[in-house]
């Protein structure tokens, strides 16, 4: 109740005195009450009244969902006759049931709750969310608005507590990307191989010239009356670096396909998943930027949590760059170990791109690019394994000599036409 009313109350009781009427004196004592009862509920109908929000995961792999637990306590003696919550969703991703929630400006939603609470009572509803688009999703604020049980005044509250959800990049298999699924890249990384270990033996071949006559095996040599050579392991395992670029065009003058980068991101996702399963040391760079600022950096590495780590570099990922792909490539190869895989996936292939990628190549690295993009490249550069992903359809080919392959990859595995990589 208000200063009006106060007063209005006032003046009934005075007449009442005035006129030594009962009946008004007894209405204005009614009134006195109802507006202490009604202060009494303002003041305090959001004391001890917590709101939270919990989830069963708070990582997702794209297109999971998980359940989503509302939980409102009311921790004191008073009931609560209403107890509205206005909680901020992203408005992007898939949450059910649906019917309360209301549109809201700047690509958000609200998702209302009405609760009726007795004293020391606890509600929990459950919602399902899907994650149907990568990245960090916020939730919160929330707005909690009561107020007493006649709706003479409103109180609000603001929860600041905000929870995020990660929804990790779509993962497909390398197959549907064009790529063969024994070695997408090669069966060799490299002309010579990487240097290797005289401590771990595995295996004997015949010798050919410039040999060293320190590895020749002389016991298989005389057991097959030919010399036969040691051959060793790799003292370091295998690495790849992927390079991923966010930029659709060379010019931001000409603007940018939104399409495309989601693209490039689920080629990227899947090719490291890929390596990292099959014991590979994996990489990976982007010229986008991350929340905290910087762009996106993972340092190579084959522990057991560094596929989760690109995942997650992935999905915090946004597509606003600070530095060109080839300044990124620059800076990331200058002391790469030789025989190292490259795989760029860019939707930009030009001339600018060619000098850093052919300089790769004669420093004895294997360099493949994937290109997301509507249409295949107009200048492919010559010498570098291409795979094009463009309108659902994948093609592939070895750009060289000015000459394209006939649906095969470099070592002769023969690629499914009809395979597809469907984004949503």
């Amino acid at each position: 109740m208000g200063r009006l009313g106060w007063v209005s109350v006032g003046l009934v009781l005075l007449a009442a005195v005035l006129l030594r009427n009962s009946l008004l004196f007894t209405m204005g004592l009614i009134l006195t009450l109802v507006g202490l009862a009604a202060w009494l509920w303002n003041r305090y109908c959001l004391v001890e009244v917590s709101y939270r929000r919990r989830f069963d995961s708070t990582r997702l792999f794209f297109g999971e969902s998980t359940d989503l637990w509302i939980e409102v306590t009311n921790a004191k003696p008073l009931p609560l006759a209403w107890l509205r919550a206005e909680d901020e969703l992203p408005g992007v991703l898939g949450i059910q049931p649906d019917a309360r929630i209301s549109r809201y400006s700047g690509g958000r939603r609200l998702l209302v709750n009405v609760f009726s609470l007795r004293w020391y009572e606890r509600v929990i509803r459950r919602y399902r969310v899907t994650g149907t688009q990568r990245g960090a999703w916020t939730f919160g604020p929330t707005q909690l608005v009561s107020g007493d049980i006649f709706g003479f005044s409103l109180r609000r509250m603001t929860v600041e507590e905000e929870d995020v959800l990660l929804v990790y990049p779509r993962l497909v298999p390398v197959t549907q990307l064009g790529l063969p699924a024994r070695h997408p890249f090669g069966e060799a990384l490299a002309d010579r191989r990487v240097v290797e270990d005289p401590m771990r033996l595995m295996g004997v071949r015949e010798y050919q010239q410039g040999d060293s006559f320190r590895h020749v095996h002389w016991k298989a040599s005389a057991r097959r009356s030919e010399l036969q050579t040691k051959v060793f392991e790799p003292s370091a395992s295998r690495l790849m670096l992927i390079f991923l670029n966010v930029d659709t065009f060379r010019s931001r003058m000409e603007g940018a396909d939104p399409v495309l980068p989601e693209w490039g991101i689920t080629a990227a996702a899947s090719i490291a998943r890929h390596a990292w399963e099959a014991g590979q040391t994996v990489g990976l760079y982007a010229n986008g930027t991350l929340p905290g600022g910087g762009r996106l950096r993972v340092a190579p590495g084959s522990r057991s949590d560094q596929a989760v780590r690109v995942l997650e570099g992935l999905a915090l990922m946004r597509n606003i760059t600070i530095a060109s792909l080839e300044q990124t490539i620059q800076a990331e190869t200058e002391t790469l170990r030789y025989g190292s895989t490259i795989v760029v996936v860019t939707s930009v292939v030009d001339a600018i791109l060619e000098r850093p990628l052919l300089d790769l190549r004669r420093r004895g690295h294997a360099v493949t690019i994937v290109h997301p993009g509507h249409q295949p490249p107009a200048h492919p550069i010559p010498g570098v394994r291409l795979y094009h992903i463009g309108n659902g359809q994948v093609s592939s080919g070895q750009i060289g000599d000015g000459q394209t392959s006939n649906g095969q990859t470099p070592d002769g595995t023969t690629l499914d036409e009809d395979a597809k990589l469907e984004l949503a």
